[in-house]
């Protein structure tokens, strides 16, 4: 369903609370917000943040420097892991929700059940996962994509969310 609205920061309002709307009433459908650039992603993973924190969502934040500079992880946010690990056993694009976090360590539920559990001196290749790049998600599979089409978006990029795959297919 497309959506066209006046403004920029008025489309983000409006995509946060149609996300936000999605998330409460279908918990166990996996969701992505897409947009084009890294900084929209980052606004959008803080104002999902902020969302999940309003329902009481989320723990206590916790201060933690991960590859891609300083950020706040509490118990209850999702994260995506950003690099293959095979002693982890996790892969680029992992998504998982954060169980315990400490300044030096996170306990992970990744979203196809197994725990992951870590030093952050070993891994910190992770970042909130509410939000990705189109390009960064191509080959994700999601119930549910919220999508922030702006001038940069175009036929290449996307096809990488217009597979659609009716409901109830085998």
């Amino acid at each position: 369903m497309v959506h066209a609205i006046e403004t920029r920061d008025d489309v983000r309002v409006d995509l946060i609370d149609r996300w936000d709307h999605d998330r409460q009433a279908e918990p166990v459908q996996s969701r992505i917000i897409l947009t084009h650039t890294n900084a929209e992603v980052r606004l959008h993973n803080e104002l999902a943040r902020e969302r999940k924190r309003l329902a009481g969502d989320l723990g206590e934040d916790v201060s933690v420097t991960v590859e891609r500079g300083d950020r706040s992880f509490a118990s209850g946010d999702r994260v995506m892991f950003l690099q293959n690990d095979r002693g982890l056993d996790v892969n680029y694009g992992t998504l998982g929700t954060i169980h315990e976090v400490s300044a030096q360590s996170m306990f992970i539920q990744a979203e196809d059940g197994r725990s992951v559990q870590f030093d952050l001196k070993d891994y910190n290749r992770l970042d909130h996962g509410y939000a990705e790049t189109i390009h960064k998600a191509q080959c994700m599979t999601m119930d549910r994509t919220h999508v922030l089409a702006t001038p940069g978006l175009d036929a290449h990029g996307s096809y990488t969310f217009f597979h659609v795959q009716p409901p109830n297919a085998q």
